[in-house]
């Protein structure tokens, strides 16, 4: 069991490690890593590529956080035998990581990858719906407004660690929930997404961050 469980977690991060923005750039012949914002994530590739391409990225980096998260939420149980304690949550949390860190720091370019968005976004959906409409509702209002990619993705990750605390129990029956661990992922991730962001806060802070319909490139 455990060696399995071990497999599951290392293949992750091996899919979350999958540098499709790095791959659809390659295809044109550019190296992402050096045009744009010098990003291998959705909107780079949208901006450099063109939509198409940038839609493309965003689906399948969302398909690669999504997928493993939730074959970990219906898979796991028949290895744990119990889907609320503490061992089931434990395991489906490391998977969660597992798939954001492969993209944010995936193995295959240098332990350098994305800002971990859109592969976010795809674990939320998976893991908890209702906290994942919520940071997109967010993300699409700041979008709406300011039509700045990073400022709305920096105000979703926010609105995610505060859904997370407001919809998880800390405690249950008198006693720590097992559930707190998905409150500490929420938490951590929206830390991680807010520390890959820091160029775009600088800029944010010095007037300089571009709109997304502006044509000039971040």
């Amino acid at each position: 069991m455990i060696a399995w469980i071990v497999l599951y977690i290392a293949a992750s991060y091996l899919i979350g490690a999958v540098p499709f923005g790095y791959l659809a750039g390659r295809v044109r012949g550019l190296d992402l890593r050096q045009q744009g914002s010098c990003n291998i994530g959705a909107t780079n590739a949208w901006r450099v590529l063109g939509w198409k391409w940038g839609l493309s990225v965003f689906i399948l980096d969302f398909l690669k956080g999504f997928i493993p998260v939730f074959g970990a939420l219906n898979w796991l149980p028949f290895l744990t035998g119990d889907a609320g304690g503490w061992d089931f949550n434990v395991l489906v949390v490391l998977s969660c990581f597992a798939v954001v860190l492969g993209h944010t720091y995936t193995c295959f370019l240098g332990f350098r990858g994305g800002k971990g968005v859109a592969t976010t976004a795809g674990v939320l959906f998976a893991l908890n719906p209702v906290v994942a409409c919520v940071a997109l509702a967010s993300w699409l209002v700041v979008m709406g407004i300011s039509g700045i990619v990073s400022l709305a993705s920096l105000v979703a990750a926010v609105v995610m660690v505060a859904a997370g605390w407001w919809i998880y129990p800390l405690f249950q029956a008198g006693a720590v929930s097992p559930r707190i661990l998905y409150v500490a992922f929420f938490t951590v991730v929206g830390a991680l997404v807010i520390l890959k962001h820091r160029s775009n806060i600088i800029r944010l802070l010095n007037g300089t961050e571009h709109s997304f319909y502006s044509k000039k490139s971040k």
